[in-house]
C-alpha cells in the first residue's frame, strides 16, 4: 500500500504531537485555568503523582501521556516508537470511552485471543494494557478506528501481530487524532491556547514566501505554527461543503507536493479535515455567537 506512512516519520509524528500537547497544556497550568487544574489533579491522584509547586514541561509530558492512555512519557514513547513486546504492558492507548457498552471478549493470552479470531474472522484484535480485546466493526466505526483503505486487511484484523507496521501506524495516527478531539481538547480546555498557535498576517506571508514558490510547496515545515499556516492555505482552497474521495484528495495535494501523504495526514491531525469511510471534507470553524 504505497499510500501509507513512512516509519521513521511516523514514529517522529507520534511524539511530536504529544510534545505540543505538552506545550499547550503548560501555560494552561502556570495560568491556573480550572479545567486544567482538574484534569491534573485527577490523572496526578490517578497515577500518585504529587502536585509540582511549579508546572513545568516534564511534568505536562507526562500528563499528556497519561491523557492518552499511557502510564508515563517513557511509557508512551517506548510503545509510539515501536519498543513493546507481545505481552509487554501497552497501556489503554486503543479504548475510547464512548464504547465501553459494547459486548467484547477478553482474554489473558494472546495466544487464546489469536484463535478466537480465526475462529471469527469478523473481529478485531486489539491490545488493553496486558490483556487482549476483540472487538466488533460497530466498536471500530464509533471509536474512529474504521478504515476503508485496506488497512485492516493488511494488519489482518490483529493489531498486536502486527504492532508498529505501515498499517498499525496509520491506525495509530487515527487513534492520536481521535484521543486529541475526545480528551486533550475536550477535557484541558485548550481551545484558547490553540488560537495563540495562529500567525499574525505578517507571520504568514513571511512563512508563505519561505515555503511557498510558483505555487508549489517546497517542503513541509517542520515547526508547528509554521505548518499550520501552510495547511490552512492548502485547506482554503478545498470547496468547503465538497466530499473528497481519497484519491481524489491525493490528486489535489501532488499539486502542491509529492509527499501527499503526509499532507492528506496532518490535515486529519490538526483538525482541519475530517474524513469517514474513505471520503474527507473540510472542517469548518465555529462561527462565534
Amino acid at each position: 500500500m504505497n499510500s501509507l506512512p513512512n516509519f521513521q516519520a511516523n514514529s517522529h509524528a507520534f511524539v511530536s504531537e504529544l510534545k505540543t500537547r505538552a506545550r499547550l497544556l503548560l501555560p494552561l497550568l502556570q495560568a491556573q485555568n480550572a479545567a486544567a487544574i482538574k484534569r491534573a489533579r485527577i490523572l496526578s491522584r490517578q497515577h500518585r503523582w504529587e502536585l509540582p509547586e511549579a508546572w513545568q514541561l516534564r511534568h505536562c509530558l507526562n500528563l499528556v501521556a497519561a491523557d492518552a492512555g499511557f502510564d508515563h512519557w517513557e511509557h508512551a514513547r517506548q510503545v509510539l516508537s515501536g519498543q513493546a513486546q507481545v505481552g509487554d504492558d501497552v497501556g489503554d492507548f486503543w479504548r475510547v470511552d464512548e464504547v465501553g457498552g459494547y459486548t467484547n471478549h477478553w482474554y489473558a493470552s494472546y495466544a487464546d485471543a489469536k484463535a478466537c479470531l480465526m475462529q471469527n474472522r469478523e473481529l478485531f484484535l486489539l491490545p488493553y494494557r496486558k490483556q487482549f480485546v476483540l472487538v466488533s466493526l460497530d466498536y471500530l466505526r464509533t471509536s474512529g478506528l474504521d478504515n476503508d483503505s485496506g488497512v485492516w486487511d493488511e494488519l489482518q484484523h490483529d493489531l498486536v501481530q502486527s504492532y508498529f507496521s505501515a498499517a498499525w501506524q496509520t491506525l495509530a495516527l487515527q487513534r492520536l487524532q481521535k484521543s486529541r478531539i475526545d480528551r486533550f481538547e475536550k477535557l484541558w480546555n485548550v481551545n484558547r491556547v490553540l488560537l495563540e498557535m495562529q500567525s499574525t498576517d505578517a507571520q504568514k506571508q513571511r512563512v508563505m514566501r519561505s515555503f511557498v514558490q510558483d505555487g508549489r510547496l517546497l517542503k513541509i515545515p517542520e515547526q508547528r505554527k509554521k505548518r499550520l499556516v501552510i495547511l490552512q492555505w492548502l485547506c482554503d482552497q478545498l470547496e468547503p461543503e465538497r466530499r473528497y474521495p481519497e484519491p481524489e484528495l491525493n490528486q489535489f495535494f501532488l499539486r502542491f507536493h509529492e509527499d501527499f501523504a503526509s499532507l492528506r495526514r496532518e490535515m486529519i491531525v490538526n483538525a482541519l479535515m475530517a474524513r469517514a469511510d474513505g471520503v474527507y471534507w473540510r472542517i469548518m470553524p465555529a462561527t462565534p455567537a
